[in-house]
C-alpha cells in the first residue's frame, strides 16, 4: 500500500521573453511490469521551503500559486485495473499508442500533448466514430490551428496557436509588471477568493465544490487563470487598445460600399432585417457583402408572343387595377409573373445587369406602377417594381454602433498580430504548425485505433 503523502509547492511565473523553441518529440513507453513494485514510496517535503511570510515576500511570491497535490491510499492492484480503463488506452489489444509526447516549449515551458487535446476529447470520441481517417485529420488540424482571411487581414486561430500566444502575452505582461503591480494583482486574487466564498455562505468547502462543480477545475487552478486574464488585458489595455482608433469616416466608407445614397431611409427597416444583418457581423461578415445590408429590387414580367390573342385582356385586365400577380398566373406565367431579385449597388439600377431598354422603361415608372405593353424582340412585355429595399441607411444607429465595433475588433486583431510578431522570432509561426501537425499525429493514433 502507497502511505497517504501530502506535498506542497509553489510555482513560480518568471517574465521570459525568450523566443519560442520547439523541441525534439520525446515519448514515454509505460509496461505494465513498472507496476509490479509493490515497495511503499514516501516523499517528505521540506517544510522549510514552503513557508511565505506575507511582510518578507518578494515580487515573486506575489504571484505564487500554491498547488497541493494529494495522494490517496491506493493499491498495486486498483492502480493496474485504474490504468486498464483510462481514455489513453487502446481499445484494441496490441495496438501502440503514444501515451503521452513533449511537443514543443513556450518560453522555457513544455508543452505536452495530453494537456491540449484533454479539453477536446469528447468531441474528438465523437468525431472519429463519424468521419474517415483523413476527415477525422483535417478536423483536428483546424481544431488545434487555422488561418483564414476575412475582415481586411488573415485571422489565426485554434487550441495550440491560442495556447502559444497566451503563453507569450503572460510573460510580457509579468515581465514589465512593478513590485508595486505584482502586490495589487496578489490582492485581487485574495479578494476575488473572499468574495466567492461569501457567495457560498463564506464556505471554502462550498466553493470549491462549487467551481469544481461548474468549471471543472480547482479553485486555485481558476483563480490563476482569472490572474492571467486580468494581466493580459492589462497588457492590452497598455500595448494594443491605444493604436485602435476607428473615425466617423471609416464608417462612412463602409456605407458607401453598399451605395452613394447617404440620405435619409424613406421607410424604417424592419427588425427582422435588422436582426439578420447584425448577426452576420458578428458572425465577421463585411457589411458589403450582407444580403440584407445591401439594397434590392424586386421586379416582374409579363411575356406574351406579339401574335397572341391575350394581348388585349391583359392590357384591359392591368388598366383597371388588376393585381400584377394575379394576372400573370390568369395567362399562365410562371413564378406569378416574378422576375427575380437584383441587388442595388452602387450604380443604382443601372447596374442590375438587365437590358438598358427595361432599365430605361423602369426610370419612367414609380414604385406599384406597371409599365405599359410594349414591343421588344418577338414579344409583347409588360414590367413592374413589386418591390424595393433599400440599402442599410447610415442613419440607422443600431447598425452604426455594431458597424462600429466590428471595425474597432478589426483594428485590434490586426495591432495584436503586430504586437505578437513583435515577442517572437523569425520562424516562430511555423514552429506553432509543427505542433499542431505533431498534436494531431498523436490524436489520430490515440482515437481512431
Amino acid at each position: 500500500m502507497l502511505r497517504r503523502v501530502v506535498i506542497f509547492g509553489i510555482s513560480f511565473l518568471a517574465g521570459c521573453t525568450s523566443q519560442l523553441e520547439v523541441l525534439t518529440e520525446e515519448s514515454n513507453v509505460i509496461h505494465i511490469a513498472d507496476f509490479a513494485n509493490n515497495t511503499a514510496i514516501e516523499i517528505i517535503p521540506d517544510e522549510d521551503s514552503t513557508k511565505v511570510h506575507v511582510e518578507n515576500a518578494t515580487e515573486q511570491d506575489a504571484l505564487a500559486i500554491a498547488e497541493i497535490a494529494i495522494v490517496e491510499e491506493v493499491s498495486v492492484e486498483n492502480f493496474i485495473a485504474e490504468v486498464e480503463v483510462n481514455e489513453f488506452m487502446p481499445e484494441t489489444v496490441g495496438v501502440p499508442i503514444t501515451v503521452e509526447a513533449l511537443v514543443g516549449q513556450v518560453n522555457g515551458r513544455p508543452v505536452y500533448a495530453n494537456n491540449v487535446l484533454a479539453p477536446m476529447a469528447d468531441q474528438l470520441r465523437a468525431e472519429s466514430v463519424k468521419m474517415n481517417r483523413s476527415e477525422f485529420t483535417d478536423s483536428i488540424r483546424n481544431l488545434l490551428f487555422f488561418e483564414t482571411e476575412g475582415m481586411g487581414g488573415i485571422i489565426r486561430g485554434g487550441r495550440i496557436y491560442e495556447l502559444v500566444i497566451t503563453e507569450l502575452l503572460l510573460s510580457e505582461a509579468l515581465g514589465n509588471m512593478s513590485k508595486e503591480q505584482s502586490y495589487g494583482v496578489f490582492s485581487l486574487l485574495a479578494q476575488m477568493r473572499d468574495n466567492l466564498a461569501s457567495t457560498q455562505g463564506g464556505s471554502r468547502t462550498q466553493l470549491r465544490q462549487s467551481i469544481e462543480d461548474e468549471s471543472g477545475v480547482t479553485t486555485e487552478e481558476f483563480l490563476g487563470m482569472q490572474r492571467d486574464q486580468i494581466l493580459i488585458d492589462a497588457l492590452q489595455n497598455q500595448k494594443i487598445w491605444p493604436k485602435v482608433n476607428v473615425t466617423w469616416r471609416d464608417i462612412q466608407r463602409e456605407f458607401e460600399k453598399l451605395s452613394t445614397n447617404t440620405s435619409v431611409p424613406t421607410k424604417e427597416m424592419d427588425d427582422e432585417r435588422i436582426e439578420e444583418i447584425l448577426r452576420s457581423m458578428q458572425a465577421g461578415i463585411p457589411l458589403k457583402d450582407i444580403t440584407a445590408a445591401n439594397g434590392a429590387i424586386t421586379l416582374g414580367k409579363i411575356r406574351l408572343p406579339k401574335e397572341d390573342d391575350r394581348i388585349e385582356y391583359v392590357t384591359e385586365a392591368l388598366a383597371s387595377g388588376l393585381p400584377f400577380q394575379e394576372v400573370a398566373d390568369s395567362v399562365g406565367i410562371s413564378e406569378s409573373g416574378v422576375w427575380g431579385s437584383f441587388e442595388l449597388g452602387t450604380g443604382g439600377i443601372d447596374g442590375i445587369g438587365i437590358n438598358e431598354v427595361f432599365v430605361e422603361k423602369l426610370k419612367s415608372i414609380s414604385y406599384g406602377e406597371v409599365v405599359p405593353a410594349f414591343e421588344f424582340g418577338s414579344g409583347v412585355f409588360w414590367i413592374i417594381v413589386l418591390d424595393i429595399q433599400e440599402p442599410v441607411s447610415l442613419y440607422s444607429r443600431s447598425i452604426q454602433i455594431a458597424l462600429r465595433n466590428v471595425l474597432r475588433w478589426v483594428q485590434f486583431n490586426k495591432e495584436k498580430g503586430r504586437f505578437i510578431e513583435s515577442l517572437w522570432g523569425k520562424g516562430s509561426l511555423e514552429e506553432v504548425k509543427e505542433m499542431a501537425d505533431r498534436i494531431t499525429t498523436i490524436a489520430v493514433r490515440r482515437y481512431q485505433q
